[in-house]
């Protein structure tokens, strides 16, 4: 009976893993900004975590069925492999200059409504390592008509090599007391110790959970130098 259940179980997860099986890469639509790339990393995500967990599932089952170590089964069925990469560290948000400073620079009027714009968009070190930490660093203005009101804004930020996108982070959300100003925000990142050498280009996008301003992006670059042993690599293989 037991070994009825546990196939039923298994043929039920496997048609819902079906479901979840992502789209062709080639039928799949490249990014135009971070923010889509990043939303559809996190869907990636989310389809190989409940792989994952239908894998683990399914293997302590199995192993149950055929008399097994049920803890062996299930962690051969969740190892799906790991990709080496970027890894996202600290992140800090503060405002920089109050909304008075901020409409002064701006030369804003209310009659404009939400004004919002990115200043600028950097890594410090601006020429990292592979394999060290770096800051991505982000400064933009958000102003709007009420000198009194909260603006919530959600950031999206990430790199970019060549034409592909290669790191991402968001949503990250800051609510912006009275009424705007300038806001820096910083992200540590820990680069690959195998990161390419060469210039990469560093993106940002903020929007507003309720549309009252468009989404707005900016760019910056940094160079990834090569490490002592990627030189000598380089210099033996000429």
């Amino acid at each position: 009976m037991r070994k009825n259940i546990a196939s039923v179980l298994i043929v039920a997860l496997l048609s819902s893993a079906c479901a979840t099986t992502p789209t062709p890469k080639a039928a799949q639509k490249k990014p135009t900004n971070i923010k889509e790339w990043v939303d559809a990393q996190n869907r990636a995500n989310r389809n190989a975590m409940v792989g994952a967990l239908i894998g683990a599932f399914a293997g302590g089952v199995t192993a149950r069925a055929m008399g097994g170590n049920v803890g062996r089964g299930a962690a051969a069925g969740a190892l799906v492999g790991a990709a080496a990469g970027f890894a996202v560290g600290k992140r800090q948000d503060k405002i920089y200059a109050e909304r008075d400073f901020a409409v002064r620079q701006a030369q804003y009027d209310s009659a404009q409504g939400y004004v919002a714009r990115i200043e600028k968009v950097a890594f410090n070190p601006s020429r990292p390592k592979p394999g060290a930490t770096a800051t991505l660093y982000v400064r933009y203005m958000i102003i709007g008509p009420d000198p009194h009101e909260r603006i919530s804004v959600t950031m999206f930020r990430g790199l970019k090599y060549g034409e592909d996108y290669i790191m991402g982070a968001g949503p990250n959300e800051f609510v912006i007391p009275r009424g705007g100003g300038i806001v820096e925000s910083t992200m540590d990142v820990v680069l690959p110790k195998k990161a390419p050498q060469g210039t990469y280009s560093v993106e940002a996008l903020i929007e507003d959970p309720q549309n009252r301003f468009p989404a707005t992006a900016g760019t910056g670059a940094v160079y990834i130098v090569a490490s002592v042993n990627h030189q000598h690599a380089a210099a033996a293989s000429r």
